[in-house]
């Protein structure tokens, strides 16, 4: 589950207004954010992650596709280092790692993460959720982050760096409670071509066979 949970909730913020303080008035951060926010309809770009594990030494870097379309469909592939697809549709999640012949599908219900983070995406301002501070402003770009007041969140802190261009979400950086840190970078980004349902379709081989995960 672990496998998309990150890459799930990170898409939720990328598509968040901001709230923070800096040297552009906040008014103007909320105003660009929700109007871009608004106008979204369907995203989809190209996916590199970056995980940073207490227990390991080493990086593990992955690198995949990601798309989006309102008001709730995710579907993401990763190529490497391992082929595994996600496809969330508002109520389950889908998981298929193509080398283990292996699909398992869980309810959003059951996983209480999950469920908070997904209510925070519909409404984050308000402030017994999460605060937010206005961290960097660079001519191209700002820096902001987002520390959540819910109890025992997954992330305890996460960084956001929205382009100032077109007001998209660039990357970001999850720290999860154990120190854990997940870093995210978009690029080849496209809004609004149009995705069809079809398009966030995965298609099982004959012989896999979905396990329900309760």
């Amino acid at each position: 589950m672990k496998f998309g949970l990150s890459i799930l909730i990170s898409l939720c913020l990328m598509l968040l207004p901001a709230k923070g303080t800096g040297t552009m008035p906040i008014e103007e951060v909320v105003k660009r954010l929700k109007e871009v926010q608004e106008k979204t309809k369907d995203f989809s770009a190209d996916l590199y992650q970056e995980k940073k594990l207490s227990l390991l030494k080493e990086k593990i870097i992955s690198r995949g596709k990601i798309r989006y379309k309102k008001p709730d469909k995710v579907w993401i592939e990763f190529s490497h280092p391992e082929s595994s697809q996600m496809f969330f549709d508002g109520k389950t999640v889908l998981l298929y790692f193509r080398e283990e012949k292996l699909a398992e599908r869980y309810p959003v219900s059951s996983n209480p993460l999950v469920e908070r983070y997904l209510l925070f995406s519909k409404d984050p301002f308000q402030e017994k959720l999460a605060g937010w501070k206005m961290a960097e402003e660079q001519e191209s770009f700002l820096v902001i982050e987002v520390f959540p007041k819910m109890k025992d969140p997954l992330f305890v802190k996460t960084k956001l760096w929205v382009s100032k261009k077109d007001w998209m979400v660039m990357g970001m950086e999850l720290v999860e409670k154990n120190g854990d840190l997940t870093l995210i970078r978009y690029s080849n980004i496209k809004v609004n071509t149009g995705l069809l349902d079809t398009d966030f379709r995965i298609d099982l081989p004959k012989d896999v066979k979905i396990t329900e995960v309760k």
